[in-house]
């Protein structure tokens, strides 16, 4: 049986390139669930003493401080949580809901959930750094309010910049009538934040945080970032695969059988059968990888092993 007779590889056909939605499983509509959850809940609990947004959003959103006190760090995650107002959330979620499950088929849910997070991460720490201690101070009771930011735009930007990139040609509905290429879309996109950054736009918009996940998710297509795997080096597997491969290159073992000569045809009929099992079980598992995360989740090594296994299939099957 060939590595592609398997019946976990099957090559997706081009009708189901776009909008495959599946809502199991899925890291987004997941935050979209916990997005509209904690605007609602905010909404109930009513306006905090600022009167920007209610109390749960006061403890979620962005400061302009946020850098300088570490006992507030979580805002730069928790703030891609908190809206501002309902259209605010609503523009937000629909654009996740329509090209998040693109970037999440594409490079699995997994590596989509650290994309995320982590554009959300940089947009914030991006805004904070340029909006540094920006704020006002009343008057009458001289309290310094430092500048707010909240939203999921930030990250929302990095996911669209990916589909610009992978899907340029895919067709989007501007206000749902305007039929416009996906690459024609992200030059517009790009464009209103540019000129909102440089004061052609609303002053409530955070367009800083807009350019920061545009050009995180330019620079993670273009360099094939693949975050989730840091978390490899904190995988127990992945060091002892590093040992046993130190020992399968073990320098002395080479040296002994240059100094034996030549093996024993029994022995090289064994070790010949061994690497082949060890082959087998390594293409079945990258094959389940493929199936369960996509082919951009593969590793370089492991597309050379997927590579040379083909290879040596054809070439045992090849016709006499």
């Amino acid at each position: 049986m060939g590595i592609y007779d398997r019946d976990y590889y099957r090559p997706q056909s081009r009708e189901r390139e776009y909008y495959n939605i599946q809502p199991q499983n899925s890291w987004v509509f997941a935050i979209i669930i916990v997005n509209v959850m904690i605007f609602f809940a905010d909404a109930i609990r009513g306006e905090d003493v600022v009167g920007e947004g209610g109390v749960i959003n006061s403890l979620l959103l962005l400061k302009s401080t946020t850098l300088s006190t570490p006992s507030e760090w979580w805002r730069l995650v928790t703030s891609a949580f908190a809206h501002g107002d309902i259209m605010h959330l609503l523009f937000n979620m629909i654009a996740l809901f329509f090209f998040g499950p693109l970037v999440e088929r594409k490079y699995g849910p997994v590596e989509f959930l650290c994309f995320y997070f982590a554009t959300a991460v940089l947009s914030s720490v991006v805004w904070v750094v340029l909006n540094f201690g920006a704020g006002w101070t009343d008057p009458d009771t001289l309290v310094f309010y430092p500048r707010r930011c909240l939203g999921a735009s930030g990250a929302i930007s990095g996911v669209i910049m990916l589909i610009i990139f992978n899907y340029p040609r895919m067709t989007v509905y501007l206000w749902g009538i305007l039929e416009t290429p996906m690459w024609l879309f992200g030059v517009l996109f790009i464009g209103m934040d540019l000129l909102g950054f440089f004061g052609q736009g609303e002053e409530r918009i955070a367009y800083e945080a807009h350019l920061a996940g545009v050009s995180f998710g330019a620079l993670y297509w273009w360099r094939k970032w693949r975050i989730s795997r840091i978390s490899l080096l904190f995988s127990r597997s992945y060091w002892q695969e590093r040992q046993r491969r130190k020992r399968f290159f073990n320098p002395q073992d080479y040296s002994d059988r240059y100094n034996r000569g030549v093996d024993d045809k029994d022995d090289v009929t064994r070790r010949q059968y061994e690497a082949d099992e060890e082959r087998s079980e390594q293409v079945d598992a990258i094959l389940r990888k493929i199936s369960e995360k996509g082919q951009d989740s593969l590793t370089w090594n492991e597309r050379r092993i997927l590579k040379r296994a083909s290879r040596d299939y054809q070439k045992k099957n090849k016709p006499k």
